[in-house]
């Protein structure tokens, strides 16, 4: 065996073992849950470091890996039916493992940075007024997270570059999303009606988006660390 594919395999393992450590540290603190599944997910944190790494074939390999152990090492998960398990676990966490594959470039317009900014605050403005029943209260603070979500978009794209953690985290939610409308419907409504697409929009918006927050602030400062400090090289 080769000594690259020896340190592959190596690395590999170390990104499947922080996933499970930052999963079990994530289940620790319960305002990180959500009450009907879903939850803050710090462990994709090792998936992103992971494909920029190692590239985004080993990164898709190290998601379900990862997926697979904390089957066996017995953490909770919801199973209903083989669609359902690829929506909410399966590919979620496959996009996450091909981040580095996604928008492969490192300058991008100020059209586009403005566009997706625009889009994120407009998910993040319906998604707390229809979680929180379209109240006033809902409307003004959905209005402050959509400004904040704009700004926040707007200052990554344009400096730290990491896009596909963006893109990988909106299609990881499209996933759930439509678990959510086919699957997880409310009580009383029907599988793919206008109430199950309201509450799955709402109720997985939230905790995707601060995913989101959290690993486009934490993975690219790793990334820049180590490659600074023990001169490993990532993907951009």
């Amino acid at each position: 065996m080769k000594r690259s594919t020896t340190k592959t395999i190596a690395y590999l393992a170390l990104y499947v073992a922080l996933y499970i450590v930052l999963k079990y540290v994530g289940n620790l603190i319960p305002f990180l849950q959500m009450p009907n599944g879903g939850s803050i997910e710090l462990e994709l944190i090792a998936v992103f470091i992971c494909s920029y790494h190692l590239g985004w074939k080993i990164g898709i390999a190290d998601a379900i890996l990862s997926w697979l152990m904390t089957i066996v090492l017995g953490f909770p998960m919801y199973f209903v039916q083989p669609v359902q398990i690829l929506l909410d676990y399966v590919l979620p966490l496959a996009v996450c493992g091909v981040a580095s594959f996604l928008w492969p470039i490192k300058e991008t317009s100020k059209p586009v940075t403005i566009v997706m900014g625009v889009v994120l605050a407009v998910a993040s403005f319906f998604g707390i007024a229809n979680s929180y029943s379209n109240t006033t209260v809902a409307y003004i603070a959905g209005a402050v997270v959509a400004a904040g979500m704009f700004g926040f978009t707007y200052w990554y794209l344009k400096n730290k570059k990491k896009y596909g953690i963006v893109i990988s985290m909106v299609l990881k939610y499209i996933c759930q999303l439509l678990s959510g409308v086919y699957f997880w419907f409310p009580e009383g409504s029907a599988a793919g009606s206008t109430e199950a697409w309201v509450f799955s929009a709402g109720y997985n918006l939230w905790y995707n988006l601060v995913t989101l927050v959290v690993c486009i602030i934490i993975v690219p400062t790793l990334i820049d660390r180590l490659s600074s400090a023990a001169n490993i090289k990532f993907h951009n």
